[in-house]
């Protein structure tokens, strides 16, 4: 199955999924075609990774595992492209984190908790690693992401951490509208546990 590549400074694995099948009705068109200094959305965070496994509402043009997906939410979505991955850990992003990077995704997987997300002015679990094992437990039950917030030991990372990584914390830019690219606020955060 897919594999990505294996981190310089850690031994540890993890695959990919991407969510690229929301209707981007905040944005006005497809966001993950959405296209900026030459490269779409969906193509700045495929780079990243080798393999990806990507959910979409329609087929694209990538370099992944493409799963084509009913368009019935991200729960249904990672559902569906669990049966695809072949690591223990999973990082699971979308499209609207165009601005992500290895070096991020590497150090959110390396922290040895079922799951891992940061967390901005609110807990971000679609930019989040999590043990397989606890997503196949869990994720039928549920209806979102969040509900998996202390389901098992949880390490919510926040931006004081995080700056370590990437200091001007893009990386961690959400993009919901076109307006967002220029927005330069940023939510500060200790981490926190939940065990």
């Amino acid at each position: 199955m897919s594999q990505v590549k294996k981190s310089s400074h850690r031994d540890f694995y993890y695959d990919t999924i991407i969510l690229a099948g929301g209707e981007s009705r905040r944005f006005g068109c497809d966001k993950c075609d959405f296209e900026f200094n030459g490269k779409t959305m969906l193509q700045r965070v495929i780079e990243n990774f080798e393999k990806p496994i990507i959910v979409t509402g329609k087929h694209r043009k990538t370099n992944g595992i493409e799963v084509i997906d009913c368009g019935k939410g991200p729960v249904n979505a990672v559902l569906k492209a669990l049966s695809y991955v072949s690591q223990d850990r999973v990082f699971i992003t979308g499209c609207d984190f165009p601005f992500i990077t290895r070096k991020l995704t590497d150090y959110i997987c390396s922290k040895n908790f079922d799951i891992v997300m940061p967390i901005l002015d609110y807990p971000q679990p679609l930019l989040g690693c999590y043990s397989v094992k606890i997503l196949k437990q869990f994720l039928p039950y549920i209806t979102s992401f969040q509900q998996l917030i202390g389901k098992s030991s949880t390490y919510l990372i926040g931006t004081n951490e995080l700056s370590m990584i990437d200091l001007s914390l893009r990386s961690l830019k959400n993009i919901n509208n076109p307006n967002d690219l220029l927005d330069n606020r940023i939510f500060f955060s200790k981490s926190v546990i939940i065990i």
